[in-house]
């Protein structure tokens, strides 16, 4: 039998057992890479105790014999095993989410990185006297973690989403950084400890920051093109399922390869980027249920490739565990020691910091615990440690304690801190219900008696079963049916309201992925809104209906991208970005204002039973509230851009109607009613005319400069030439609702011309409208005096800017343009009830 045999047949066995494994890490409520670790172990022992015995054995000699081929074949780890791990930890996660905690995951994935390893090589330092450059390249090895278990326990006890985004991003990006730094100390301890390297290399390389920035900016520039490259294909290779699967596959092996081996670039940082781009861009490029699969292929993928390392590291481990010396010991101690004083440094005393400068939301004490005491080891540790262990450039005493020490590390945080966070969690209270879901339980667990027995009834009537003693129909005794809950269970209205409004940001993300299925809401928009519905759920659990109610309130000012569009279009006069964002908002508002109805009717019927009646009352209002903020700002937009709306509409309709049209022809074939030749003509048209209506309506702003003049009586009287002249000087401004244009006091720089759109004038408590067609900011520029009033954007406005030196020139070669602007200045400022503008 060949090598290649022995280890397939070693590896079907690794695969049954860690299966088996599953259901017994549950039942013993463990970490599964806790039993991984102890099978390895185990196998192991049985391997090093078969090899002295001598005995054959038959098929279990050769699945051992295939065990040994196995973890002979070290140098292949990194490549083989590593771009898996990291690509499928970008696919999961929740890009949007990630970029809300932006502040706090760099600083758990960069400062808490560096600062792991300064800890960790400082200690060992100074506990073993070994030399610092192996301290540090140690401390790069055991920097990674692994969040499986943190996640876990965030999503039993019911933490704010964004602390489970903040312990992926923190896995996902300081692997990058981690290895990066593993890298580095690698090729330094290489090249330092090779006399035939010229001096010239090793003081470059004595320059990490450049070389450091050079690879990590090259990484995520290769591994964001590709994976674009990849996300033009991946929808245009139909239905096929193998097919996006492959894509990707080959996008993960080749970002690492290429990067790494032809372009000289971390192949890390390339696959991490690769992976988070397509986290980004898949979910709104390709079918939900497509997008699942892909996950799902990942994940299993994933599980494979932790499993092999973590039973191949762990039988190399037993062999080295009878040989371990008081060394070792120690220097166990000073890296468990180091890591962890580490990690409560930057739970603690740096992520306080961002909290109060306001960069990031509080997190409560006792997931900061969990954050630091959950602070595993996994995989990309062992990947690492086998790494060091293979590369023959390194010294034989460097290699074995580099390795040793990184794998007993794990297995340290597995078997210490993995079986013990259950403890942790007992200590903190975090493994009981809180008063909030006693009461839940309790009265979920009245209600479904109640309905149980009103059916049990309705078949014992139908069936003209006799039974004695039936009661009365509890449905019609109500609340009265109810026992009343203990004193210290019965929850406050604000409770009963916010476990309300979490339920309804839950129903809320199901009917946008309803409207995503049903091809009537667009693949981007659906991101965009379930994030948001998951930002409203962290805010009701920080700060119940106020978070819930500013939180709303927030999302409808402008946010970073579209005030980012604003500028470009008011500094530069580019509009893309500005009219991307305006069809944004309006497909956005128009969803939600068709949802609202829904949550309402949601609210009524399924939640009054369980939480009562006055909350039901009080959340019916918040809905209402949204709902008028909701149709204002909608309303606001529509007046600008009459039948922007209608054409959205129109095109959601349109896509409903295909969806429809589809199932039809579905079923058809099904029926065999048609042949597959007639069905896939039909489908063909139906993809024509769904890339059609792909793209979603444009949207024009409408402000073309002569249009937006001709809308201004004072320059009606110009000739062409004159209009011309004019235009060079005035610049078209896109006012949003609310915008406060001028403010009283404010330095006199320029006059505005109202081409579309009001504002409202506020001066000593009296407001003016001013409609299309006006201006006003001319009396500053006339008198060079500071403003003396307010003016305000009554919903969005398109106006035309003159600047001061602007303002002066015209006025200088138009005397007819001057003598009508001072006329209507000498009106305003007249003794009538009237006040002056600007």
């Amino acid at each position: 039998m060949t090598d290649i045999l022995y280890a397939l047949l070693a590896i079907a066995m690794v695969l049954s057992l860690v299966s088996l494994l599953v259901p017994l890490a549950e039942r013993l409520r463990l970490p599964h890479t806790v039993l991984l670790a102890i099978a390895g172990m185990g196998l192991g022992f049985l391997g090093t105790w078969i090899a002295r015995s001598g005995h054959g054995l038959g098929v279990v000699g050769d699945i051992f014999l295939g065990l040994n081929k196995l973890e002979g074949g070290t140098d292949v780890f990194l490549p083989l095993f590593l771009p898996p791990l990291l690509f499928t930890a970008g696919l999961t996660i929740d890009v949007r989410r990630l970029f809300d905690e932006m502040f706090a995951v760099l600083l758990m994935a960069i400062v808490a990185v560096l600062v792991c390893i300064a800890g960790v090589a400082g200690a060992v330092h100074l506990a073993t006297g070994i030399d610092i450059m192996v301290c540090l390249l140690l401390g790069a090895i055991v920097s990674t973690t692994d969040p499986a278990a943190v996640i876990g326990i965030f999503r039993d006890v019911g933490a704010p989403k964004r602390l489970s985004i903040l312990a992926e991003g923190e896995s996902l990006l300081n692997d990058a950084v981690a290895i990066a730094a593993f890298g580095f100390c690698m090729e330094f301890l290489v090249r330092q400890g090779n006399p035939d390297i010229p001096q010239a290399l090793v003081t470059e390389l004595a320059n990490p920051f450049v070389e450091f920035i050079r690879e990590f900016a090259g990484g995520i520039v290769f591994g964001f093109a590709l994976a674009r490259l990849a996300m033009v294909i991946l929808p245009r290779l139909g239905d096929s399922d193998a097919a996006v699967a492959s894509v990707t596959v080959s996008l993960a092996y080749a970002s690492y390869v290429i990067a790494d081996h032809y372009l000289h670039v971390s192949g890390v940082v390339a696959v991490v980027m690769a992976a988070l781009t397509v986290a980004a861009y898949g979910p709104t490029h390709l079918h939900p249920r497509r997008w699942a699969s892909l996950r799902q292929l990942w994940t299993q993928l994933d599980f494979w490739s932790s499993c092999l390392i973590f039973i191949l590291a762990s039988m190399l481990a037993a062999n080295v565990l009878p040989q371990i010396t008081w060394l070792y010991v120690g220097a166990l101690l000073a890296v468990a020691v180091g890591a962890f004083v580490a990690r409560i440094l930057v739970v603690f005393g740096m992520l306080p910091l961002l909290e109060m400068s306001k960069l990031v939301q509080p997190v409560d004490t006792r997931y900061k615990v969990i954050l630091v005491w959950g602070g595993l080891r996994g995989a990309v540790t062992i990947v690492l440690a086998m790494v060091a262990a293979s590369d023959g450039r390194l010294s034989d005493t460097v290699r074995e304690f580099a390795a040793v020490m990184a794998t007993l590390f794990v297995l340290f945080t597995l078997f210490v801190n993995a079986t013990t966070l259950g403890v942790v969690m007992r200590v903190l209270g975090l493994d009981k219900l809180t008063r909030l879901e006693l009461a839940l339980r309790d009265r979920v667990l009245a209600l479904s008696r109640i309905n149980v027995a009103h059916h049990m009834q309705q078949i014992i009537r139908e069936h003209n079963i006799r039974v004695d003693n039936i009661d009365a129909d509890p449905i019609s005794a109500g609340d009265s049916a109810i026992e009343a809950p203990p004193a210290e269970l019965a929850l406050s209205l604000d409770e009963r309201v916010n476990v309300g409004l979490v339920t309804l940001c839950t129903k809320e993300r199901e009917l946008y992925l309803d409207q995503f299925e049903q091809q009537t809401l667009s693949r981007r928009m659906v991101a965009r809104l379930m994030a948001r519905a998951d930002r409203l759920v962290d805010a009701v659990r920080d700060r119940g209906t106020e978070g819930y109610q500013q939180t709303i309130r927030d999302f409808a000012l402008p946010d970073r991208a579209f005030r980012f569009g604003l500028w470009l279009q008011r500094r530069l006069g580019i509009e893309r970005v500005l009219t991307e964002r305006l069809a944004d908002r309006f497909e956005m508002l128009m969803v939600q204002l068709d949802i609202l109805p829904q949550l309402e009717a949601f609210s009524r019927h399924s939640i009054a039973d369980l939480l009562g009646s006055d909350a039901e009352a009080r959340l019916s209002e918040v809905i209402r509230d949204r709902r008028e903020l909701v149709a204002h700002s909608l309303h606001a937009l529509t007046l600008q851009y009459a039948g922007y709306a209608e054409a959205i509409r129109d095109r959601q309709l349109q896509r409903a109607a295909i969806r429809l049209e589809s199932a039809e022809y579905a079923r058809r074939l099904r029926e065999s009613i048609i042949g597959r030749e007639v069905y896939a003509d039909l489908r063909r048209q139906l993809n024509q005319r769904r890339e059609a209506i792909a793209d979603r309506p444009p949207l024009h702003l409408g402000l073309e400069l002569a249009a937006m003049i001709a809308r201004v009586p004072l320059f009606t009287t110009l000739d062409k030439q004159a209009v011309a002249a004019v235009a060079t000087r005035l610049r078209p401004v896109v006012a949003l609702p609310d915008e406060k244009i001028i403010a009283a006091g404010g330095p006199p720089d320029a006059m505005y011309f109202i081409a579309a759109g009001d504002v409202i004038v506020v001066r000593e408590g009296t407001r003016i409208v001013l409609r299309e067609g006006d201006f006003f900011g001319e009396q500053g520029l006339l008198g060079n005096r500071p403003r003396n009033a307010d003016v305000i954007a009554d919903g969005y406005c398109h106006l035309l800017m003159l600047h001061r030196r602007d303002f002066d020139r015209m006025l200088a070669s138009r005397p007819e343009v001057r003598a009508e602007i001072e006329a209507v200045a000498a009106r305003r400022t007249a003794p009538i009830p009237s006040p002056s503008v600007g």
